[in-house]
């Protein structure tokens, strides 16, 4: 969830930046203070490489499909833990390079939702469904798949529309300032602004192939920042047209052989840019020679400000709660595709000042690593999906102070992503247990299910407009 701090946090923080200006980081593994590249000039500061330091590999070896890498069925059916578990690029947390061998029904596109020409974005009247009352308002947007079909609804009277956008069945919906915009990921790698008044496509615009888009936020009232998982690179893209008006490289951030940057998650703060690395090395399952990394940079122009080395393995998501970042953690997945209730993945919370992080709770206490991540900030609490294996994601509520974890009953495989909406306080969550698949709102210590139109796909992205 991304918020912006009160004033008062973000002075803070712009005085430990001017702190820590001259400062190096205190593990000899990370980098500190490297200029970044934006439009393909680099400063001087960051031409200079550690003769240490190794070369990354170019972006065309992320081509390089592994056979290894497993696929869900179109079904969504459970499979036992001796089968071969099924995960998409978004929903496992799996490197770029390791999720591109899709089988062919989740590679199948729709026409409606594959074409990257003009044609792709003037949708036909059956693609795209116009909402009967412009005068609706709308605040929460659901995106479904299925693993070969994806759509956008949206909730209003506390019921999913019956009308829907039709979209690549990988995609995540974010809003971002006052925009909803929707990102296709392996199998189109398209950035998508939705016109609200009308609920419709205002329009697509296209990466390259495997960029895969991972997480977006507001720069400006008219640009906004977009981390690409697949090429190593963050870029800001205009909210008129959504053409590429500045790229910042990363390539400096994956340093094992075979490594790379992998930018899972955006948050702003103040006038600084987080950005957070899980460092992955493809294959099945993936590997982590690293632990994931905290970078920050000038929210304006993308100037590299300072690393931070974590203290985790694949990190999956961050939120700031009362002026205190927190990252959560999927940590390294088993050759069956499950998470164990270990030391090595959980929450931990950033300090600034010593440029490192410390461990609120572990996946000991968790029971297993996090694939989804909510906060409500106002209290400090922390909502976490644990994704033990395929079809077993429990949830569980997190005190950050009291650093204590209770289970919330009602739902089981919570794997279709977590959204807190502040002004209401109710946590949306998306459950896509085999035959029940549904959204439910957990206010007040009570899960509830939201109305469902009939043929509404398995949830999969929730956002909430801020």
């Amino acid at each position: 969830m991304k918020k912006l701090l009160s004033l008062l946090v973000a002075s803070s923080f712009a005085f430990y930046m001017q702190a820590c200006s001259d400062a190096t980081s205190a593990d000899d593994d990370e980098i500190d203070l490297v200029s970044s590249s934006s439009d393909g000039d680099a400063s001087s500061s960051s031409k200079e490489k550690s003769s240490s330091s190794k070369k990354v590999k170019s972006s065309s070896s992320k081509k390089t499909s592994s056979s290894s890498v497993k696929a869900k069925s179109s079904s969504s059916k459970k499979v036992s833990s001796s089968s071969v578990k099924a995960k998409s690029s978004s929903s496992k947390k799996v490197s770029s390079s390791s999720v591109k061998a899709k089988s062919s029904s989740s590679v199948a596109k729709s026409s409606s939702s594959v074409a990257k020409s003009s044609s792709s974005v003037a949708k036909s009247s059956s693609s795209v469904v116009i909402s009967s009352s412009s005068e609706e308002v709308v605040t929460t947007y659901v995106f479904g798949s299925d693993y070969t079909t994806g759509e956008l609804r949206w909730i209003v009277d506390g019921k999913i529309s019956a009308k829907s956008i039709q979209l690549n069945q990988d995609s995540k919906v974010i809003s971002a300032g006052e925009n909803i915009f929707v990102l296709e990921r392996y199998g189109a790698d398209n950035i998508v602004l939705i016109d609200q008044k009308g609920q419709k496509i205002k329009w697509q615009q296209s990466f390259e192939t495997n960029d895969n888009p991972s997480d977006v936020v507001k720069a400006s009232d008219t640009e906004v920042w977009v981390g690409l998982e697949g090429p190593n690179k963050i870029v800001k893209v205009a909210v008129a047209d959504g053409k590429v008006t500045k790229t910042i490289k990363t390539d400096d951030f994956a340093k094992a052989e075979g490594q790379f940057a992998n930018v899972v998650d955006l948050e702003v703060s103040g006038d600084t840019l987080f950005a957070l690395f899980r460092r992955a090395v493809a294959g099945w399952p993936a590997g982590y020679p690293d632990p994931g990394l905290l970078a920050m940079y000038k929210l304006n122009d993308g100037t590299l400000l300072d690393t931070i080395r974590l203290a985790k393995v694949d990190p999956s998501a961050m939120a700031f709660v009362n002026g205190k970042l927190y990252v959560a953690s999927a940590g390294q997945y088993d050759a069956s595709g499950a998470t164990l209730a270990d030391d090595t993945r959980g929450i931990e919370v950033v300090d600034f000042a010593k440029k490192a992080s410390t461990t609120v709770v572990d996946g000991t206490k968790l029971g297993g690593g996090i694939s989804s991540f909510a906060v409500d900030a106002k209290n400090g609490i922390a909502y976490a999906a644990i994704y033990k294996n395929y079809g077993d994601v429990p949830l569980v509520q997190v005190d950050l102070s009291a650093k204590t974890v209770t289970s919330i009953a009602g739902v089981s495989d919570v794997e279709g992503s977590l959204a807190f909406d502040a002004a209401t306080s109710s946590l949306y969550i998306g459950d896509r247990v085999y035959g029940s698949e549904a959204v439910y709102v957990y206010k007040a210590g009570k899960v509830s299910k939201l109305e469902t139109a009939a043929g509404v796909l398995p949830p999969y992205s929730i956002t909430i407009m801020k």
